[in-house]
């Protein structure tokens, strides 16, 4: 995975991030503590200097970096996810002899363990975990096809915007949302409306031009 398609693709999710903490704080009051959007763009901070000032790194190294970024200045339960699953992602792409669809499905899969692991979430429980769970699904039929990275990150946005709209009418499980399970019926989990954010952005990048995670 080329480090300067993935500082790309990084600063694409973290400049979303910040443009949409207001939205994921709206969505994250419905049932929960409201303050999704401000960890997360504290994440995109920490993020932006990590990579303002590692711009040379290889892949994996890079990704450890953010992760103990964003473990150290946005540790809240949301921002620790996110730091778990950059560290778990950093552990799988040193693989030179994969395509970077297959370095990019690997990096999924192993964030999504590593965070359900970390939250002590499952599928259907109304988490981020759904998301990444479709996300994985998607990458995996993508490496199946052969379909280069603008086209298994486009359809891979598509599966997180659908995983979220799923989420809807889904009680949630586990976490504070728990506590309250009504109040989050009607609305997406903001978890998993994150994902679907951050996969447009950087989906999105590819089409205006910019250089996809990984490269081709």
């Amino acid at each position: 995975m080329a480090a300067a398609g993935l500082v790309d693709g990084l600063t694409a999710a973290a400049s979303a991030l910040q443009a949409s903490a207001d939205e994921l704080n709206r969505l994250d009051g419905y049932a929960g503590d409201g303050d999704l959007g401000i960890t997360m763009a504290e994440a995109a901070r920490a993020l932006k200097a990590v990579l303002a000032a590692n711009l040379d790194m290889e892949a994996a190294q890079l990704l450890s970096t953010c992760g103990a970024a964003i473990a150290r200045k946005a540790p809240s339960t949301s921002g620790t996810l996110v730091a778990t699953g950059l560290l778990r992602a950093a552990r799988v792409v040193g693989d030179a002899s994969l395509t970077s669809v297959q370095v990019l499905e690997r990096a999924f899969a192993a964030a999504t363990a590593g965070i359900q692991a970390r939250g002590k979430a499952s599928l259907g429980d109304r988490t981020l975990v759904d998301g990444l769970d479709a996300v994985c699904t998607s990458l995996r039929e993508s490496v199946g096809t052969g379909q280069g990275m603008a086209q298994a990150l486009h359809v891979a946005a598509g599966a997180a915007s659908a995983a979220a709209a799923r989420t809807v009418d889904m009680e949630p499980k586990v976490g504070r949302a728990s506590w309250v399970p009504q109040r989050a019926l009607g609305h997406p989990d903001a978890g998993c409306a994150m994902l679907a954010i951050v996969l447009q952005a950087v989906a999105g990048g590819i089409t205006a031009g910019g250089g996809a995670p990984g490269g081709p």
